[in-house]
């Protein structure tokens, strides 16, 4: 065989490779040359468009007139196609020549299919266009779009109930707050026994625990529809680090926890909301104190970062939480799943409602944590929250 004999075979071989490749790609691919002249089109083209002749006649047919044939055979979806077929026919022209390759979606009413079409140019102008069916992306579209409406109506009744509810409810619990406290005192003479003092005594802190259950699910509620806003002003940082950790002092010591504070003396002040803050600051510590054990440490910690940033963290030796619980904990009504976390009272909204404060006010809850190590749960206030100290008067 000569070198030219098998050439020309190697040549027909890649071709009929190429071709069968084409074939087995599920979409329809046509190929006009710079001139606009049909080059070939897979099996799925013409399939797709059995009006149009065979690969033989249409080779070097210009695209105008095989989109003649098309307008001719009523298979243009483009309605413009048959009320002005020249002006159609000249405005595809300019597009095939000059228009953008961006992907368009388009649908055919006949076929009642939605179809992604793709053009590409090669460096010689060739034109290789890739039509392929996309009707189950659609679908998954559709079903994602209803789901998400779903989603969000039912979060907006969540919303509705949960602020209705919180109304109804916080009326309620503040008169038999306030009743428990008036008898307590005793405001109209002695009870008749001790025990009754006691009695409203524990009337009034379930009360007072419930309303603040309340409270905390409503602000949950609201930070998760991004209803929840700051009222930001200066505040001083230290004041309420200190004010938050003496406040948790008798907790921790009848828990035989002991609690320390390290805020530096020249703490800045802060651009915050002051009640969010130490709302923040107060669930973290509780929870630490709450889930430590008799002997162990908690450790409320402050410090300037080089960056101009402060660190804010809690850290605890307690048990620690376990690396699968970690994720699960941050969402709201999630507790661990060991022994010692289900024996102590709580809802778990404690950590959920801290991450959404600290993001609202620029940063971001972290929770670092070794099973038997203790766990460290940390935030930064950014850079622009720091205010400059005042100048001191001459």
């Amino acid at each position: 065989m000569t070198d030219q004999a098998a050439e020309l075979v190697a040549l027909r071989r890649e071709n009929a490779l190429l071709r069968e490749t084409l074939d087995a790609i599920d979409g329809t691919i046509v190929v006009y040359d710079a001139e606009r002249r049909y080059v070939l089109g897979n099996r799925a083209y013409h399939e797709h468009f059995p009006h149009l002749p065979s690969e033989a006649t249409l080779a070097g047919m210009l695209f105008e007139d095989v989109l003649a044939l098309s307008i001719k055979a009523g298979t243009v979806v483009d309605p413009a196609a048959y009320t002005d077929t020249a002006a159609f026919i000249a405005r595809r022209i300019r597009e095939i020549d000059n228009g953008p390759l961006t992907p368009r979606e388009t649908y055919d009413s006949v076929r009642r299919k939605w179809y992604m079409i793709r053009v590409s140019r090669t460096a010689t102008g060739t034109r290789i266009s890739l039509r392929v069916n996309i009707d189950q992306q659609k679908r998954l579209q559709r079903d994602f779009e209803r789901a998400s409406q779903a989603a969000q109506a039912a979060s907006r009744a969540k919303s509705l109930f949960l602020a209705n509810i919180g109304h109804e409810l916080r009326t309620p619990l503040n008169a038999v707050i306030n009743f428990a406290r008036l008898i307590q005192d005793q405001i109209h003479g002695k009870l008749g026994s001790p025990l009754y003092g006691e009695y409203a005594q524990n009337i009034r802190e379930s009360g007072e625990h419930l309303l603040t259950l309340i409270e905390e699910l409503l602000d949950l509620a609201r930070a998760e529809a991004g209803r929840l806003t700051l009222t930001e002003r200066p505040v001083n940082l230290r004041a309420i680090l200190l004010s938050v950790t003496r406040l948790l002092q008798p907790e921790a010591t009848t828990s035989g926890v002991q609690l320390t504070a390290e805020i530096p003396a020249d703490l800045p002040s802060v651009r915050a909301d002051s009640t969010r803050l130490r709302q923040i600051l107060f669930n973290l510590l509780a929870n630490a104190i709450k889930f430590s054990r008799q002997g162990d440490r908690v450790n409320m910690h402050a410090a300037r970062l080089p960056d101009g940033q402060l660190r804010i963290s809690v850290a605890d030796t307690g048990p620690g939480i376990a690396a699968e619980d970690m994720e699960r904990l941050m969402r709201p009504f999630e507790r661990a799943a060991d022994g010692m976390a289900r024996e102590i009272p709580g809802v778990g909204l404690g950590l959920p409602l801290a991450s959404h404060l600290i993001a609202l006010h620029g940063g971001q809850l972290s929770m670092d944590s070794t099973p038997g190590g203790g766990t460290t749960a940390s935030f930064n206030l950014p850079a622009d929250r720091v205010l400059k100290p005042l100048p001191s008067a001459a």
